[in-house]
């Protein structure tokens, strides 16, 4: 009878062990899980505020290229003068600085999307 007490408390002790290693392995599994939606969604906030700034400084370039577009219609009518080529270096100037800012939120405006398609691949498999 002590061996099969013995044997029984063995199996007991097996069971118990794999039970706890069980619980322990999803337990894990489960944190990690939640870190990684942590993760997301600090980038998802980050990516978000972003393009807030990027959207607000979108419209006022695109208020300024309105305002510089009706300057040159004006100027079309009329090239010679000083004030003309004064206009035109400003103009140029400018201009420069836009595509330079456009060039910039182009880039921005890439790697966000591949953000985005990286974020909902992963919301699609979670």
């Amino acid at each position: 009878m002590g061996k099969q007490t013995f044997d029984k408390t063995k199996k007991i002790m097996c069971m118990f062990t794999l039970i706890f290693f069980v619980m322990s392995v999803t337990a894990a599994s489960v944190s990690a899980e939640s870190n990684d939606a942590g993760k997301w969604n600090q980038e998802k906030e980050k990516w978000d505020s972003e393009k807030k700034t990027w959207d607000n400084e979108k419209n006022t370039w695109d208020k300024e290229r309105k305002k510089w577009e009706e300057e040159k219609k004006k100027w079309d009518k009329n090239k010679k003068g000083n004030d003309y080529d004064i206009w035109l270096n400003n103009y140029n100037i400018w201009l420069n600085k836009y595509n330079s800012w456009f060039s910039k939120h182009n880039k921005w405006e890439s790697n966000h999307r591949k953000w985005e398609t990286n974020y909902n691949q992963w919301r699609n498999n979670h």
